[in-house]
């Protein structure tokens, strides 16, 4: 499929809305130009794991999620993920080389441009506290430690990066979701 020109209707910070012109395709589809995100799943030996509650401003509500943002330009996903997870939690030292990525997915591909990128990291025992958050100035998010399993699932799978949280935890091997 050849791309023929593509218009900006409307930027903002999170998104741009563009209309496409293709080649042998009667029509001007719209879609979203988005910068990739990433989700780092972080979980110690005991099954423990690192989530936030997070104002999600589209749903109006917290939701309990794993810790994700945005890909900065010219940033590789792995140090968007490191980034986003001490920003977040306050977290101040990570080993940068325990962060493996399981999963890569473009997360709406009707509209969406852009890819998902999920990191499991392993550590040894869950951070008690948390230090300072650095958060951008629309983020309202508070860490803290739960147990993966069920209960946590049926948090989870209240919006699609949620689902596909769990999905990535089941493809990796780290526990078995029913």
């Amino acid at each position: 499929m050849k791309k023929l020109k593509e218009e900006q209707l409307l930027h903002t910070p999170v998104f741009t809305v563009v209309r496409k012109e293709f080649e042998d395709v009667n029509f001007l589809p719209v879609g979203l130009n988005c910068n990739d995100w990433v989700m780092v799943i972080v979980v110690d030996k005991n099954f423990r794991t690192l989530v936030v509650r997070q104002t999600r401003w589209g749903l109006e509500d917290k939701t309990i999620e794993f810790p994700c943002g945005t890909v900065e330009a010219n940033e590789a996903p792995v140090t968007a993920a490191i980034r986003e997870l001490m920003e977040e939690t306050g977290i101040e030292r990570v080993d940068t080389t325990a962060f493996r990525e399981i999963a890569c997915f473009n997360p709406n591909p009707a509209y969406f441009n852009n890819k998902m990128h999920i990191y499991r990291y392993d550590i040894d025992n869950m951070p008690l506290k948390f230090g300072e958050q650095k958060l951008d100035e629309h983020e309202d998010c508070e860490p803290y430690v739960v147990t993966l399993g069920p209960s946590l699932y049926e948090q989870l799978s209240k919006h699609a990066m949620g689902l596909a949280a769990i999905g990535a935890i089941a493809m990796s091997g780290l526990v078995e979701v029913r």
